[in-house]
């Protein structure tokens, strides 16, 4: 589906990160609650059946990684607001 990951990471504005996530989420609520003429017009243009499922998970991996970073980079343990939030892809 995607590249090998890097091991560099990737850094984001701390509210750029969280507006990320929530794009993430709700990118997988959508996916979630396809009807079947939506399902297969995924499954078509991707190749995968079932494609929602598949990307679902993968939206929802990446969000709960994100919103990890945020909430152990937390403004209030010490790191200043609208600091940046630094995730790296684990390879596997």
């Amino acid at each position: 589906m995607t590249d090998q990951p890097s091991a560099a990471p990737i850094r984001l504005d701390r509210d750029q990160a969280a507006s990320l996530a929530r794009l993430l989420r709700e990118i997988e609520q959508f996916l979630g609650e396809c009807d079947e003429s939506v399902e297969e017009a995924l499954a078509a243009h991707f190749g995968l059946d079932p494609t929602s499922e598949a990307y679902s998970a993968a939206l929802c991996f990446h969000a709960d990684r994100i919103e990890a970073t945020l909430a152990a980079e937390d403004p209030r343990n010490g790191h200043p607001q609208g600091a940046f939030a630094q995730v790296r892809a684990q390879p596997g």
